[in-house]
């Protein structure tokens, strides 16, 4: 698409952090890292395509540490186009989902479930790499879809106010409030976590909400505490410079 895709330094301490967390399957590790930065490339090109779609601009795309930025000069004009183009990376990362898991089934794997005198009983199972690369993308989907500003629930939660008639001042006062109560919250976790105190879904709800709730309240960790950090400073500098774009008319 002409966009350039750079990757940070910090890349490299994702890597040893994904595989020091799944010590000691390396391999695991290893595997969980490129596809983890795949999906999110992937989830990055899906917005950038639609920026530019609806006519913005889009300098380059940079993988780091807490994920991937799509650095976008010159955003769509109308909110819904904002919607749009927000969306557009967890709806990427679903299908990716369903296509990894559909994958799974297609090629599936023999796993022994037990013995019958001298044989092994075995059993089809899907494939478990491919599991995991859906269940990561399952994840990366419904983590972006919180609206914590200025992630692209966060994103999509302000457009929509615009949508229903709000300024976008306002509208951003609302979504950063939103986000920094978020960065709030999970840094409390964090905090509970490494004292031993973690959050467990109830027994009894659909795997679907037990996902979600193990997402937003499970277990804490450096990387959610550094993006709760992120959350709140990237919230506030975007506040204040869409009170100065209101103010001065910006300054692109």
């Amino acid at each position: 698409m002409g966009i350039p895709v750079r990757a940070d330094l910090s890349v490299l301490v994702l890597a040893v952090y994904v595989v020091f967390s799944t010590l000691p399957h390396v391999g695991v590790g290893l595997f969980l890292t490129a596809a983890l930065l795949v999906s999110i490339l992937l989830h990055e090109l899906a917005h950038s395509a639609v920026a530019v779609a609806f006519g913005g601009q889009v300098r380059d795309i940079t993988l780091q540490l807490l994920g991937g930025c799509a650095m976008i000069t010159r955003m769509p004009p109308r909110p819904s186009h904002e919607v749009l183009m927000a969306a557009a990376g967890p709806v990427c990362s679903l299908a990716l989902a369903a296509l990894c898991w559909t994958l799974a089934g297609a090629f599936p794997t023999r796993v022994v479930v037990g013995t019958l005198g001298p044989y092994e009983v075995t059993e089809s199972a899907p494939n478990p790499w491919l599991g995991l690369a859906a269940g990561l993308n399952l994840g990366l989907a419904l983590f972006n879809l919180v609206p914590a500003f200025p992630m692209d629930g966060g994103r999509i939660l302000r457009a929509g106010l615009q949508c229903l008639g709000r300024a976008k001042v306002a509208a951003t006062e609302v979504a950063v409030r939103v986000g920094q109560g978020f960065a709030v919250l999970w840094a409390v976790i964090c905090v509970l976590d490494f004292t031993g105190v973690r959050f467990h879904a109830p027994a009894g709800w659909p795997w679907a909400l037990q996902l979600i709730f193990d997402i937003v309240f499970g277990r804490g960790g450096i990387l959610l505490l550094l993006i709760a950090y992120m959350i709140w400073v990237s919230g506030k500098r975007e506040l204040e410079y869409v009170r100065y774009e209101e103010t001065y008319g910006g300054w692109r």
